[in-house]
């Protein structure tokens, strides 16, 4: 009986992990309407499992000004090591630039730039961390039985589906993504596994980043 509920779980997570990669592109709900979709059958799925989002890492009570500080001061240091130097790699070695279309109607635009940037820190952002690094690495974790580190099978695996879910914005963006998936894995492990450090870490490379298409720079 043991053996075939751990069979049970595992499909289940198998399915539901594939359901929040595909679901956001095919859909057809607005941005500000899938993470809703998508968070609450986690949320269902872990309480059945007599698990939280506590138990993923996504704690209010970490919320601390520590996580935002260090978090966030890092995502800065990486987005400028990617903007200036990684980004640039990348172009040289024949990928095009990522595709930024989405985001034309924010350049020399500062109400839609605060807008996207609002939208972002507030659900975006936090959805991203708390199914692919929250629930995603962990659920891999279990499948791979393994540590849930940055270079682990379940770390790897993570950052590979968080690079393809990015896969509209071009081949060069997987990659420039995967890495960026393997330096949050790290923070977010590096801080037992508190999201706070990861979410911050995001918004401010984010906020970095679109700053630069802001003033035409991307």
């Amino acid at each position: 009986m043991k053996g075939k509920n751990s069979n049970l779980l595992l499909v289940l997570d198998v399915l539901l992990i594939a359901f929040a990669m595909l679901f956001p592109h095919y859909g057809h709900l607005p941005m500000y309407a899938y993470p809703f979709v998508v968070l609450g059958l986690i949320w269902i799925y872990l309480n059945l499992t007599g698990e939280s989002f506590n138990s993923i890492g996504f704690r209010f009570s970490d919320l601390k000004m520590r996580a935002l500080l260090v978090g966030g001061a890092v995502g800065l240091v990486y987005a400028a090591f990617h903007f200036w130097l990684l980004g640039p790699f990348i172009t040289h070695l024949g990928f095009k630039h990522t595709n930024l279309s989405d985001f034309n109607f924010i350049r020399h635009n500062p109400l839609n730039y605060i807008f996207v940037i609002l939208l972002a820190a507030v659900l975006v952002i936090p959805y991203e961390e708390i199914v692919f690094r929250g629930f995603i690495l962990n659920r891999t974790k279990r499948i791979f039985s393994d540590s849930g580190s940055v270079l682990s099978f379940s770390g790897i695996t993570t950052s590979i589906l968080f690079a393809l879910y990015h896969w509209q914005e071009g081949w060069g963006a997987v990659i420039a993504i995967f890495i960026f998936a393997l330096v949050i894995t790290m923070v977010y492990r590096g801080f037992k596994s508190n999201l706070w450090y990861a979410i911050f870490f995001h918004i401010l490379y984010d906020v970095f980043m679109l700053t630069m298409i802001l003033l035409g720079k991307m």
